[in-house]
């Protein structure tokens, strides 16, 4: 059985009546010295501390056996302060390359790419988000324009029951 490299990360956090206390950034800097040969990575923040290193193992249990045992014994080392490890996520490498690469926001369209895809002009676009009751709420409301959720309006072009021609105006009546 071969090995993977693995990224292993922990959070450590004081106790709920402790909560106030901070980490000193000498103990800080020294653990992250420390695990420099294992790339990694130290962040702080009021009562709590975080550490992410890769390790070589052959599985996810072995990585998080011997990454979190690292962490632990290195924190020890360079003073960090002895809270309980709260959380221990272990992904390999490749997965976490993958889904670093995902967008982590979702697609937007603009005003005139909506229109596009519902294959109508701006002004029938204007029409229909100001008139039509299942037309999607935009998600953002920029001095530059509106934006919606581009599967929003993909979902509605599906789903609109078009009429061929011009919509017909209200007959007036006389009096």
């Amino acid at each position: 059985m071969g090995s993977d490299w693995y990224s292993v990360h922990t959070e450590a956090r004081a106790s709920a009546n402790a909560q106030g206390l901070t980490v000193d950034e000498d103990a800080a800097d020294a653990l992250m010295d420390l695990l420099g040969q294992h790339d990694g990575v130290v962040s702080t923040g009021t009562g709590t501390w975080e550490a992410t290193i890769s390790v070589e193992a052959s599985n996810a249990w072995e990585a998080t056996s011997s990454g979190s045992d690292l962490i632990e014994k290195l924190a020890d080392k360079a003073g960090m302060p002895d809270w309980p490890a709260v959380r221990v996520d272990v992904v390999r490498q490749d997965v976490l390359e993958a889904e670093n690469m995902r967008p982590t926001l979702p697609e937007l369209v603009s005003g005139p790419e909506a229109a596009e895809i519902l294959g109508v002009s701006p002004q029938r676009l204007r029409q229909l988000a100001d008139g039509h009751a299942s037309f999607p709420e935009p998600m953002y409301e920029l001095r530059a324009g509106k934006l919606w959720l581009k599967d929003a309006i993909e979902a509605f072009d599906r789903r609109w029951d078009r009429k061929p021609g011009r919509p017909r105006k209200a007959a007036r009546t006389t009096g």
